[in-house]
């Protein structure tokens, strides 16, 4: 028997198909340079050391910090994956996430800004696109009403 309260179906509109499509890009980017650290901290294991700049450099170091670097973008790019996912399937909490993420990245950029030789047009395309991306998921009826918020 049938449920008699089905919802609707919903279409994705396409902006949020392109951002999702450049959010799983970029989680991808980010495992492929997990995996690369990865393979650094096996090399670096397997030296016995390395002098960089007149300073002696341990395997054991260079393993800490490609370690370390490997595990975030390793996590940067499953978390990437996982709100791609989201988006992709019009998951309500994927839109929440984008929300926030893109209020993070125009604070950093206006913090980025405002330090001494900033690079300008850097710090004006990261402050551009969190802005069109926070007003395409606020004002467009259509991605609220695709998301339900």
């Amino acid at each position: 028997m049938q449920n008699a309260t089905m919802e609707a179906p919903r279409r994705r509109p396409l902006g949020v198909s392109i951002i999702a499509v450049l959010e799983a890009i970029q989680g991808i980017f980010f495992l492929i340079l997990g995996i690369l650290a990865l393979v650094g901290v096996i090399a670096a294991a397997n030296s016995a050391g390395t002098t960089v700049n007149g300073y002696a450099i341990t395997g054991a170091t260079l393993s800490i910090v490609a370690g370390v670097l490997s595990g975030i973008f390793l996590v940067v790019g499953l978390v990437s994956l996982l709100f791609a996912w989201g988006l992709w399937t019009l998951k309500r909490w994927a839109f929440w996430a984008t929300v926030i993420i893109e209020i993070i990245s125009l604070a950093n950029s206006v913090f980025a800004f405002f330090q001494p030789h900033p690079n300008f047009w850097s710090s004006v395309t990261g402050m551009v696109i969190p802005i069109v991306i926070l007003a395409y998921f606020l004002a467009d009826a259509n991605v609220r009403a695709a998301f339900r918020t």
